[in-house]
């Protein structure tokens, strides 16, 4: 069964780690059917992924519907680490996960099969859950756009 089952409809407040595995993205692409989502990737190590944390809350709080799920690519282990990470760098009210797998390139290649590791990295889902890709730090002014073509597009 997937990490997300059982999550469909969920708050997004900021609250526990989420175990994210290689089927996850199959799984929130179900949960998030016919809306645009943002799926992010960052890890504790990835200095310039601490600077995006206070970005995501920004852009969150700009745009209340948008979901954002943040993945931490680090260690099951490292959960602890993780959670100081959030305590110093909030990310505002996104839901949140963690790699449910040591092997990271297992879960790397079930989201995007030419992802070599890079961090940060985002991906902007729109409806029909088609992808632009972001490798580095996201840019508020960029995803303000995205998003207003992704309302735009709805109507």
């Amino acid at each position: 069964m997937s990490a997300t089952a059982g999550h469909r409809g969920v708050a997004y407040a900021a609250g526990p780690l989420l175990p994210f595995d290689a089927g996850t993205l199959s799984a929130l692409r179900q949960t998030h059917a016919g809306r645009p989502f943002v799926l992010a990737f960052w890890s504790v190590y990835c200095e310039p992924c601490r600077d995006e944390m206070a970005e995501w809350d920004t852009i969150k709080r700009k745009f209340p519907s948008l979901p954002i799920e943040l993945v931490a690519t680090d260690a099951p282990s490292e959960r602890a680490l993780i959670d100081t990470f959030f305590a110093k760098y909030p990310p505002g009210p996104v839901r949140k996960w963690v790699f449910s797998d040591a092997f990271s390139e297992r879960v790397r290649y079930a989201v995007d099969k030419s992802w070599r590791g890079e961090l940060p990295r985002s991906y902007f889902y729109d409806a029909a859950h088609k992808p632009q890709v972001k490798s580095g730090k996201v840019d508020r002014e960029w995803i303000a756009a995205w998003v207003n073509r992704q309302q735009g597009q709805g109507r």
